[in-house]
């Protein structure tokens, strides 16, 4: 999941989590002040101040599709989907005072952790899943199936494989700092859902990219094809890799034949009706906090739970908005009391370490 489910928002969000612009350091207040007034982001808040917000380097994590895409078959017919890859590593995670003290020895420790367990031969695992739905189940289902701020519960997970990491960068920069991700890129028969986040990211991603590293970044060796590919996009900024040469800019049927793709039974016709809905984050009732409850309350045990409350008030501290600190609050006792409870007490605990 994630912090919004409107794409209107996505600039303002990620504005929240940058330092601030005069001393160039986290502004908490800031920080706290996103969740406080949008709540419906208070899952992947909770996830991220446990434990699981610093995992023991990235052999030990899982890993989720988060948005919802669509499995297409040959004829057209498809289902939604969502992808899991479980850690066959295990799951394992720093506590905050362990990250602290690992970031201040080595900042780059998960990097190289990865690095030297693929070196030795000891290669990184995960079993790949996906889950399932058809639009029937999805419309029954009692949450948003397209809610980027929801996860799907009560699924069955099918395994269709793994993932290994068998191979480190020779230059990385070159492999990783050059390498570029984007929704945008399918492969036949994986096609996007409606969810509207992921709609914005197909485009805004690779306009990213091309910010980023240029508007040939499909050129660089790490994000081409492995095979030579003519694709009549050429020129511009920075072309590299001979820029596909002395061939014509639009094929000759005499000389260079087009050969025109049929079109592929696996693509999806769906037909779109309702309204466009303005105000995704608008909260209704309840529902919006029943899956932060149930992360609390279920999948965290007690030392979790601990351990997430000294988390959040090791932050309060410096937190100047009286105001602000007491919205947060309310909206932790929509969760859960205990929470509200726990967080209160720890961050009375955090005001006396400072004093």
């Amino acid at each position: 999941m994630f912090f919004i489910r409107d794409p209107a928002k996505f600039p303002r969000f990620i504005h929240t989590q940058k330092t601030d612009p005069a001393t160039n350091v986290r502004d908490w207040n800031t920080f706290w002040a996103w969740p406080a007034q949008f709540p419906e982001s208070m899952l992947q808040f909770l996830r991220l101040l446990s434990d699981l917000g610093t995992p023991y380097g990235f052999r030990h994590m899982h890993g989720w599709s988060g948005h919802t895409y669509k499995l297409v078959q040959d004829d057209g017919s498809w289902v939604y989907t969502r992808v899991k890859l479980e850690s066959e590593q295990g799951v394992r995670n720093f506590t905050d005072a362990e990250a602290k003290k690992q970031a201040g020895e080595n900042d780059a420790w998960a990097t190289k952790d990865l690095f030297d367990a693929i070196k030795e031969g000891n290669f990184p695992a995960w079993k790949v899943s996906i889950a399932t739905m058809t639009e029937q189940e999805a419309a029954d289902y009692r949450y948003d199936i397209l809610d980027l701020t929801k996860d799907w519960l009560n699924v069955t997970y099918h395994d269709i494989g793994r993932m290994v990491l068998t191979q480190n960068p020779e230059n990385y920069h070159a492999e990783i700092e050059q390498a570029h991700f984007s929704p945008a890129n399918m492969v036949e028969g994986w096609e996007p859902s409606n969810d509207p986040v992921l709609q914005s990211r197909l485009f805004s991603y690779n306009d990213a990219a091309r910010h980023r590293i240029g508007s040939n970044f499909q050129q660089i060796p790490v994000n081409c094809p492995f095979s030579s590919v003519a694709n009549f996009d050429r020129d511009g900024h920075l072309a590299v890799r001979g820029n596909q040469g002395s061939r014509q800019n639009f094929p000759d049927e005499y000389r260079d034949k087009l050969n025109v793709v049929e079109r592929p039974g696996a693509l999806a016709d769906q037909k779109i009706e309702g309204n466009v809905t303005y105000y995704e984050s608008q909260i209704e009732g309840d529902i919006d906090f029943e899956q932060p409850r149930q992360f609390y309350q279920i999948q965290l045990n007690a030392q979790d739970r601990a351990n997430l409350h000294s988390n959040i008030a090791g932050t309060l501290v410096n937190v100047d908005n009286d105001d602000l600190r007491e919205t947060l609050l309310e909206q932790f006792a929509k969760v859960d009391a205990a929470l509200e409870r726990g967080v209160r007490e720890a961050y009375k605990e955090a005001l006396k370490a400072t004093t």
